[in-house]
C-alpha cells in the first residue's frame, strides 16, 4: 500500500494560545495538522482504524513520519498536529509552556478528522471507522499521550488504547484508574527523558500493559523507519499493539510479546 497525505489548517475558537515570551498569545489555537492515509491501486481504503499521533518538542507533524507511515501502510489513517508553541518555529520560540493544553488539542483534531469523515465532497470522507481510535506519541508527545489517556481532568475516552514513545508519567496521569491498553517504548540509555519515565508509568498503570526497552538506544535514534533491528522491534511492537487493541486481530498479543523480546536488542515486560 502507497502513504497519501492531505493537510489542514484547523483553528480552535474555544481555547486560548498563551504569551510565550515576545509573543503575545492568541484568542484561538491554531493546528496545522497533515492526515496521512494508506491507498491501493490509487484508491483510498475506507473505514480504516485512526491513529492521532502527538509529535515531541521542536518537532513537526511529519517529523515522525517515517516511524509512522508502518502503521500507514499496514491500513491505519493517521492524523498529527502541529501544537501551537511547542513546534519547530513556534512563536516566541519553541517552548514547553503549553503543555497541559496538548491533550486538548488531540482531541480537537479528533473532532474535527471525525467530522470531514461524515461531510460530503469532503477528501477524508469515509475513510475512519470511528469505533476504533487509537492515540500515540514520542517524548513530550509521549507525554501530551499519557495525559490525554489517563489524566481524568484532560482523557478522552475515545482514544481506546494508547502508546507512548520515551515519555514519562506527569503526577496527574492515573493509570491505575483506567484500563486503556498501554504500550511504553523507551531506550535504557536515553539522555533526555531516562527510561524510569516509563517504568514507573507501567508500575502504575492497569493491564493490559506492555513495556519494550530497547538496549542501548538513546532518545533520538532508532524512532526513525530505518531497517535497524532496534528500529524493526519499534516497528514489529507498535504495529502488533494496535493491531491487538485497535482491530482486535486475535493472534496479535502474542505477535506483541515474541517481537518485542530479541535477544540483545530489546526486552518486553507485559501484562496483556
Amino acid at each position: 500500500m502507497r502513504v497519501e497525505r492531505v493537510t489542514r489548517t484547523l483553528v480552535d475558537p474555544a481555547r486560548p494560545t498563551p504569551a510565550n515570551k515576545e509573543y503575545a498569545g492568541a484568542p484561538d489555537r491554531t493546528l496545522r495538522t497533515v492526515v496521512s492515509y494508506p491507498t491501493h491501486d490509487g484508491r483510498p481504503l475506507e473505514c480504516s482504524p485512526l491513529v492521532v499521533f502527538a509529535t515531541g518538542f521542536g518537532r513537526t507533524a511529519t517529523s515522525y513520519a517515517p516511524l509512522y507511515d508502518h502503521w500507514v501502510r499496514a491500513g491505519y489513517v493517521l492524523a498529527a498536529p502541529d501544537f501551537p508553541l511547542s513546534r519547530e518555529g513556534a512563536p516566541g520560540g519553541t517552548s514547553a509552556v503549553d503543555l497541559l493544553s496538548q491533550p486538548g488539542d488531540l482531541s480537537f483534531v479528533l473532532d474535527q478528522v471525525l467530522a470531514e469523515n461524515d461531510r460530503p465532497g469532503s477528501d477524508l470522507r469515509g475513510l475512519v471507522d470511528p469505533a476504533r481510535i487509537a492515540l500515540a506519541g514520542k517524548s513530550m508527545g509521549g507525554i501530551t499521550a499519557l495525559l490525554a489517556g489517563y489524566d481524568p481532568d484532560r482523557r478522552d475516552p475515545r482514544f481506546q488504547a494508547v502508546i507512548a514513545m520515551t515519555g514519562l508519567a506527569m503526577d496527574t496521569v492515573r493509570g491505575d484508574r483506567f484500563a486503556t491498553p498501554l504500550l511504553l517504548v523507551h531506550g535504557d540509555e536515553d539522555e533526555i527523558v531516562p527510561i524510569t519515565g516509563s517504568i514507573d508509568a507501567f508500575a502504575k498503570a492497569q493491564a493490559p500493559k506492555y513495556l519494550v526497552t530497547l538496549l542501548g538506544a538513546t532518545h533520538v535514534e532508532r524512532f526513525d523507519g530505518s531497517d535497524h533491528p532496534t528500529a524493526r522491534v519499534i516497528h514489529a511492537t507498535t504495529l502488533a499493539f494496535l493491531d491487538a487493541y485497535v482491530k482486535g486481530e486475535r493472534d496479535a498479543v502474542e505477535r506483541l510479546v515474541r517481537t518485542g523480546d530479541v535477544t540483545g536488542v530489546s526486552t518486553m515486560q507485559a501484562v496483556p
